[in-house]
């Protein structure tokens, strides 16, 4: 990352300690740019519907009319399958414990 700071002085951040969590640059500086570049995603070429909705959505622009098919055929598939999900319930009954109470003969 560089920094640059009201009067347009640019700064390189400074390597600190291991155990240091910050880089050390002027207080009035604000990041200009990041000198990391992000990791593109190849584009997805299956019709494997649940890899598809995996995909990000920018992807979505270059898929084929099978891929569009699967995905939704994916879609519909999830959606029916949550409506059959019976709502699953669970009661925890805590008794506080009482040493002077104990049923011991």
């Amino acid at each position: 990352m560089v920094f640059r700071d009201k009067r347009g002085v640019e700064y390189d951040p400074v390597p600190l300690p291991t155990h240091e969590v910050t880089v050390a640059v002027a207080v009035d500086a604000r990041i200009v740019r990041r000198t990391v570049t992000r990791k593109a995603v190849p584009v997805y070429a299956g019709t494997d519907g649940a890899e598809l909705a995996e995909q990000p959505r920018g992807h979505r622009r270059h898929w084929s009319d099978r891929q569009w098919l699967a995905f939704e055929e994916h879609r519909r598939l999830e959606v029916e399958l949550s409506r059959d999900d019976e709502p699953v319930a669970a009661v925890w009954v805590v008794k506080p414990h009482d040493p002077a109470s104990t049923d011991s003969p």
